[in-house]
């Protein structure tokens, strides 16, 4: 009976804690305020931040943080005693749908990318252009209507000066959204947030199909505060990304089809192109018992696969090698990354270094598909995965120079065949990524400011790896 009541008692925690932090979203609503007038540094207690350091914000990003430990520590003890907790899918089921409701409520907070998605679907949709090779600034420009239009005026002197630096897929689904909207900006934001609810419903359901309808591994994913927090409330397009990657996963794990898992890998990758470094890893691990030979053949040919299904995605758009520039563009943004710090000294040495580190990696990453091709060991899936999301993680953290915190959720697809220990690394990872986000409370928006967040980041981990260690020596 006791464990029944603290069993409950932890569910209710947990919901309360989001309960609190969707609040000022729904005071701002009631309130009567709108959407075009919302900041992205929406605070705590709905006080717009700025320059000046108050003893206010120092109060609100202490709460802030609080409530993420809070989040965070019921997370990982949800997904740690999981069949206890849990009694029936049907309780499970039921937890999820509400803390994914409630985040789906909580106004964007950190980031003004959706208005970014919001305002480039909505000058493709009405005003035909073509947003790899027409800025939203441009359009305004050219077209008098267009400088009036709340769908656009949002994201003006954000990122409105911005072609679009995503893959095919996502300007075309930007598209049919903002055109859902009919220009409105509010039910614009609510249609991508429904949208992007609908999509962690599916994932969280494939996630439970292709790990066995394992409740540990559902509830790691479905309840995990960065994916709710970045994709539900902040609606970042990560959701798509984890969509194609499970659902390529999916079926090469569980349906044993390589073809369709390429495929979906592909569309993964027209999202954003961090997906192109599974597809090897996929090719290899199905032609395993293959010869080298073969397994090169095999390479080669799914390599087309790959290449024609990214190509197909980009016909609509493409109308030189320009359709490119997105994935350079990022690459001359400094912003919470290794780099930034390097950057603000002398930003033609930080391009430098970035430039050497990328190549480094190439280099590495190169070798280690080059050696399982030509090894004749068979690698388990398990194996697999470990090699990829260690060269996954050198990738994200000492090649991305524009080193946002939701990226960190690209971890999350593959962390379910790591190692225990280094499972719950990851997981602590994605609670610590939000927590440093605080950052965002203390100062306006700014790409200078992401030195803090790397640091307290840097600094966090390295503490949660000791502690790790250290309760492991104990053991």
């Amino acid at each position: 009976m006791e464990k029944i009541k603290k069993t409950v008692n932890i569910k209710i925690l947990f919901i309360g804690l989001c309960i609190c932090l969707a609040i000022p979203s729904c005071l701002y609503i009631i309130k009567g305020n709108s959407i075009i007038n919302l900041t992205s540094s929406f605070s705590f207690f709905i006080n717009p931040s700025n320059k000046i350091l108050t003893p206010q914000k120092i109060i609100e990003t202490v709460l802030f943080m609080g409530l993420w430990i809070g989040i965070g520590t019921c997370y990982i003890y949800f997904v740690r005693k999981s069949d206890k907790i849990f009694k029936t899918w049907k309780s499970a089921i039921m937890v999820i749908a509400i803390i994914a409701i409630l985040f789906t409520i909580i106004l964007p907070m950190t980031s003004t990318d959706i208005f970014y998605y919001i305002g480039t679907g909505w000058s493709e949709a009405h005003y035909k252009i073509n947003p790899y090779y027409t800025s939203v600034d441009e359009l305004m420009l050219q077209n008098e209507q267009a400088s009036t239009d709340t769908m656009l005026l949002k994201m003006k002197g954000a990122w409105s000066n911005q072609k679009i630096v995503y893959g095919p897929i996502w300007p075309l689904v930007c598209k049919i959204l903002s055109m859902c909207s009919n220009g409105n900006l509010g039910l614009a934001l609510v249609i991508y947030k429904l949208f992007n609810l609908m999509l962690h419903f599916i994932n969280s359901y494939i996630v439970y199909k292709m790990t066995g309808k394992s409740k540990k591994y559902t509830l790691m994913y479905a309840l995990n505060p960065l994916v709710l927090f970045e994709c539900l409330s902040n609606v970042h397009n990560e959701m798509l990304l984890i969509f194609f990657i499970i659902l390529a996963t999916y079926y090469l794990i569980s349906k044993k089809q390589l073809i369709p898992a390429i495929a979906f890998l592909a569309c993964g990758a027209a999202v954003k192109y961090v997906a192109i470094l599974l597809a090897p890893f996929f090719v290899l691990y199905y032609h395993r018992q293959e010869k080298v030979q073969k397994k090169i053949l095999y390479s080669l040919l799914y390599g087309v696969v790959f290449l024609a299904v990214l190509i197909l995605c980009y016909m609509p758009y493409m109308q030189d090698f320009k359709v490119l520039n997105g994935i350079l563009d990022q690459q001359e943004k400094f912003a919470n990354s290794c780099f930034t710090s390097i950057a603000i000294q002398n930003m033609g040495l930080a391009e430098k270094i970035s430039k050497g580190f990328m190549v480094a990696y190439m280099f590495i990453y190169i070798v280690e598909v080059t050696k399982m091709l030509f090894s004749n060991k068979e690698y388990t899936w398990e194996e697999m995965m470990r090699k990829y999301n260690t060269l996954l993680l050198l990738f994200i953290f000492g090649t991305i120079t524009n080193l946002q915190p939701w990226y960190i959720i690209w971890i999350l697809p593959t962390c379910f065949w790591q190692e225990e220990k280094t499972c719950d690394i990851l997981q602590k990872m994605t609670i610590i990524s939000t927590i440093a986000t605080s950052v965002y409370f203390l100062f306006i928006e700014h790409y200078f400011y992401g030195q803090f967040y790397i640091y307290t980041f840097a600094i966090l981990t390295l503490l949660t790896i000791v502690i790790q260690k250290k309760k492991t020596l104990k053991e």
